[in-house]
């Protein structure tokens, strides 16, 4: 690929009003790819509402506390900060409370397969303004979407924060590539919104692009301006800026030998070779991308407008490599940011390769590579199912102990058993609470539990760990007592005691086990 391309908004484009009417009628034309966007979208979610993992319930049970309640917390009775993704909580909140005034009830799936839509809507118009700004066909957007839904880290893992994550690293690129300091802060800001630790990725990007350090403090201050609001709100009302998750993964470390760094090759890989090289693949074509182009940057022969293309996937390796030295354990969502990422770049990467073999080529050649590319991704990802039929009762990447319709119905049950009373959940508790909406307890909804937990971290930290630690959680009530349960929900693939509720579960992942409910004390 050329790294030496000249800015198409520089020399030789057009000026003043001629300018100002040519911008604006693309801007409009890249509008249409919201269609195509919103339709994938909706694809994708049909194919996967059935069959939300596990974390993705909790998710939806704060955002049903929140829309029905005005609530955060993950069960009605007990306020929490154990929501890993601030802005996906408030953006599914706000869809599904919209969508009550339709369907007459708070319905969380529905809202997230709203945002689905919009959120892949943007993601496909901002990656057609990308494709423009570069001087490439706009039906890269096509590719771009496919490179997102085939991926498994993805399309397993909907429901949680992967989406926004997506959409808003496509936003972020799309922002940079054009040199808008303003759009670029205020993409930073929803990306350190939806998580913390994207900032990794933002910070690349903006110390990457040139043209966003013209005026240096504009971004970072719009970024600031858009974020720190909430955090400076959780600090003061939870006792923590960040949320109780960090402590509970962190000290979670690894699966036994697998940890995120090795995680891809001794965990994912295992799961079969065709999902993960969807997830691989176009990452290793980004870190190709990423490497050329730095290449031509070192020369000083990258035109400024590319650096972005760079930046994002470098971004994205530098996610990958904060998260393995960070030590927590190898959850499929976490692999989102780098192979996004790396993914967007690699996309990109291989249109200014195309565009550089045919620069001059009639429209249909032009859609030609994207179409092939965005196909033969849809082909692949459907026979990655292995057969699986839509919509599916699990993902491809799955590890939950029991089906998620089974626990949504074992959940409703166990409400019926305990009406007002508090039951301890076994290790997974997002479906089972969102399917008994009752006091079910845990490290993630009881704060009274998780603050052992806080003092351990905080314990286990080096000086300067320990110093940002004591900072974060000053304002925490330290004195929360863990709410007391009087029945205990149990998972056994053993025997089960006589006389006490129970429900047979036939996970693909642990084999045939049973749940049951038993009085505590």
């Amino acid at each position: 690929m050329s790294t030496s391309t000249a800015d198409p908004g520089a020399a030789g484009a057009p000026t003043g009003e001629s300018a100002s009417s040519t911008r604006l009628t693309t801007s409009r034309g890249d509008l249409w790819w919201a269609v195509p966007g919103a339709v994938v979208g909706a694809l994708a979610f049909w194919a996967a509402h059935r069959g939300l993992i596990d974390d993705a319930y909790i998710t939806l049970d704060y955002v049903r506390n929140v829309a029905r309640d005005l609530h955060w917390g993950l069960i009605p009775t007990e306020e929490s900060n154990a929501a890993t993704s601030p802005l996906n909580v408030l953006m599914l909140s706000l869809s599904t409370w919209l969508l009550s005034f339709v369907t007459g009830d708070v319905r969380p799936v529905l809202g997230l397969g709203l945002l689905t839509v919009v959120l892949s809507a943007a993601m496909a118009v901002w990656a057609a303004r990308t494709a423009r700004h570069l001087g490439v066909s706009t039906a890269w957007a096509l590719a771009v979407l496919a490179v997102v839904f085939a991926n498994p880290f993805v399309n397993s893992a909907l429901g949680l924060e992967v989406l926004p994550i997506s959409a808003f690293v496509m936003g972020l690129t799309a922002q940079a590539v054009r040199g808008r300091q303003v759009a670029f802060g205020v993409l930073a800001g929803l990306l350190v919104l939806t998580r913390l630790d994207l900032g990794v990725i933002v910070a690349v990007v903006y110390l990457l692009t040139p043209a966003l350090r013209r005026r240096r403090w504009v971004a970072p201050a719009v970024a600031a301006a858009v974020s720190l609001p909430w955090y400076a709100f959780s600090w003061w009302h939870f006792g923590s800026a960040i949320p109780a998750t960090f402590v509970i993964k962190t000290l979670q470390e690894s699966f036994g030998d697998q940890t995120f760094f090795n995680g891809p090759w001794t965990l994912w890989a295992g799961r079969g070779g065709l999902p993960f090289a969807l997830a691989a693949a176009p990452a290793a074509i980004g870190l190709v991308t990423v490497l050329t182009l730095l290449t031509g940057g070192l020369r000083r022969r990258l035109a400024g407008h590319l650096w972005p293309v760079a930046a994002i996937g470098l971004g994205g390796v530098a996610y990958y490599v904060a998260y393995s030295l960070l030590g927590v354990p190898p959850y499929q969502w976490y692999y989102v940011p780098s192979t996004v990422a790396l993914g967007v770049a690699g996309v990109l990467g291989l249109a200014l390769a195309l565009r550089q073999v045919t620069p001059i080529s009639p429209r249909g050649v032009r859609w030609a590579g994207p179409a092939v590319t965005a196909a033969l991704l849809a082909a692949l990802a459907v026979t990655s199912l292995d057969g699986r039929p839509l919509p599916w009762q699990y993902p491809v990447y799955f590890g939950a102990w029991a089906l998620p319709s089974e626990y949504r119905d074992i959940g409703a049950a166990v409400h019926d058993e305990i009406g007002d009373g508090t039951v301890l959940a076994p290790p997974e508790i997002g479906t089972l609470a969102f399917g008994c909406d009752c006091s079910m307890v845990d490290v993630f909804s009881d704060p009274g539990t998780t603050l052992p937990l806080i003092e351990q971290r905080i314990d286990q930290a080096g000086p300067v760990g320990r110093f940002l630690l004591e900072l974060n959680f000053a304002r925490l009530d330290r004195d929360r007592e863990p709410r007391d349960p009087d029945h205990r929900l149990v998972w056994t693939q053993g025997e089960v005691p006589e006389g006490v509720p129970s429900w047979p579960t036939h996970s693909p992942a642990t084999g045939p086990a049973t749940l049951y409910l038993e009085p505590v004390g």
